[in-house]
């Protein structure tokens, strides 16, 4: 198969799935912004969402770090954490965290509208 219509290929498998091409995005700015504003370089976890899944990212040591890209942030606020939880003990981490991103309102600083969520047991853990 010639580059041209590999690149064709990449590029329609891309344009199939919005959702993927979403959550891609916002993994890859929260990186940026996770490496940014930690002395940690963060990255992307490939194999997320697979059996065993521990995580979207990965660089802050002993945390399992889970990213949501949703129009319905509540249900990503409730969804999310459980899921990370699940990745946390996959990966025999001691701490799980949800970032949830939100759209940019005017006047929303450099990576203010991401929020960092954790259940009430994720917390307690994280305060030990």
């Amino acid at each position: 198969m010639a580059r041209n219509a590999k690149t064709n290929v990449r590029n329609k498998k891309a344009k199939m799935n919005p959702q993927k091409n979403k959550g891609d995005k916002a993994e890859r700015e929260a990186c940026a912004l996770l490496t940014e504003f930690t002395p940690y370089e963060v990255e992307r976890r490939f194999g997320a969402g697979m059996e065993n899944d521990k995580g979207d990212l990965t660089g802050i040591p002993d945390t399992v770090i889970q990213i949501a890209n949703w129009k319905d942030t509540n249900a990503a606020v409730l969804q999310k954490p459980r899921e990370a939880e699940q990745q946390r003990i996959n990966a025999k981490a001691s701490h799980a965290v949800t970032l949830v991103r939100y759209k940019k309102r005017p006047g929303c600083k450099h990576g203010d509208n991401w929020r960092v969520v954790l259940t009430l047991g994720q917390y307690a853990r994280l305060i030990k």
